[in-house]
């Protein structure tokens, strides 16, 4: 399930997070593809197709990578990274989506070239390779003038990896499922300053979901929270931050001692919750206050760690006017 908002005027053109940042006709333009932030995160049980049912709120954050993209009237699809721990061509999430969707519009004969230039760190957790694929769904069906809606480019999405249907979209919502099930959340009150901190190590997915403890229970204040937020289509996020919890962080503790460690300072900063976004390993805490953001910050690079300051994207799709 996918809620469409392909109908809100200009959503994958010029939306309000001015995601596209230039555009030439359909020939050339640029766009935003935001990291992604699991506030929360509980495994609800294993499917028969192997995968696992979950339960999380998703945010875009301001930390992203930029495409490039210019359309290629010989058909060519080529796709290059600026990084080196990047893959470029068919090994990339983006050549497999936008060869997917040439492939749906059965349309084989367009091309594009593909410029990622890279911000979000790989293998932490904040979704890097799905938002890129999810962004250059948006691009290519504008550019190539498909105009297919947003609940296509999604299902598209879904079959390239669990995370691309949330990044078509983006904003913030409640996703379930194995990731294909999002509904877009409106944002009520204050939003927090998250801080990102990267604690020098990168985590692999599939062995911490063959190693998560799966917990049956629908009695902890984070399910209850995420039930209310399911039937108002609002959250709170300062109020919410509070009672976020991972299935994955006890994992991530037991074997990387400096994770507590870092989680401890976030909070004794003055986060009003700090946790680990998706398996890991990106640490985040979400503030009230941005300088007191700021000054946690200051406290974990004098740590020797990466940070980043960052304040969620709002999205259509039920999101107030910025």
């Amino acid at each position: 399930m996918f809620t469409d908002r392909s109908t809100i005027p200009g959503f994958c053109v010029h939306d309000r997070a001015n995601r596209f940042l230039s555009a030439t006709l359909a020939d050339s333009l640029t766009i935003h593809s935001y990291a992604k932030l699991n506030l929360g995160l509980k495994v609800l049980g294993k499917r028969a197709d192997g995968f696992h049912d979950l339960l999380s709120i998703f945010q875009e954050v301001d930390l992203q990578d930029d495409l490039h993209i210019d359309v290629d009237p010989g058909g060519d699809l080529s796709v290059i990274a600026d990084r080196d721990d990047v893959p470029d061509g068919p090994g990339n999430l983006v050549y497999r989506a936008a060869d997917a969707l040439r492939l749906r519009a059965k349309r084989p004969d367009l091309g594009a070239l593909v410029r990622i230039t890279k911000r979000i760190p790989s293998g932490g957790g904040l979704g890097g390779g799905s938002s890129n694929a999810g962004a250059v769904l948006c691009a290519l069906n504008h550019a190539w003038n498909l105009r297919l809606p947003e609940a296509d480019l999604a299902a598209i999405g879904g079959e390239i990896g669990s995370d691309v249907p949330f990044s078509v979209g983006g904003g913030t919502a409640l996703v379930t499922g194995r990731g294909e099930e999002v509904q877009p959340l409106k944002i009520v009150g204050d939003s927090p300053t998250y801080l990102l901190v990267d604690p020098g190590f990168s985590v692999e997915t599939a062995w911490a979901f063959g190693s998560v403890n799966i917990k049956l229970t629908s009695e902890c204040p984070y399910i209850r929270f995420l039930n209310s937020v399911r039937a108002s289509g609002e959250v709170a996020l300062l109020d919410f931050l509070e009672t976020v919890e991972n299935d994955f962080l006890p994992l991530i503790c037991a074997r990387y001692p400096s994770v507590q460690r870092i989680l401890s300072t976030l909070e004794d900063s003055g986060a009003l919750g700090a946790s680990m976004s998706g398996t890991g390993a990106t640490l985040y805490g979400g503030f009230s206050d941005p300088q007191i953001a700021e000054q946690a910050s200051l406290i974990l690079e004098r740590l020797g760690y990466v940070t980043h300051l960052c304040t969620p994207v709002r999205r259509p799709g039920g999101q107030p006017d910025p």
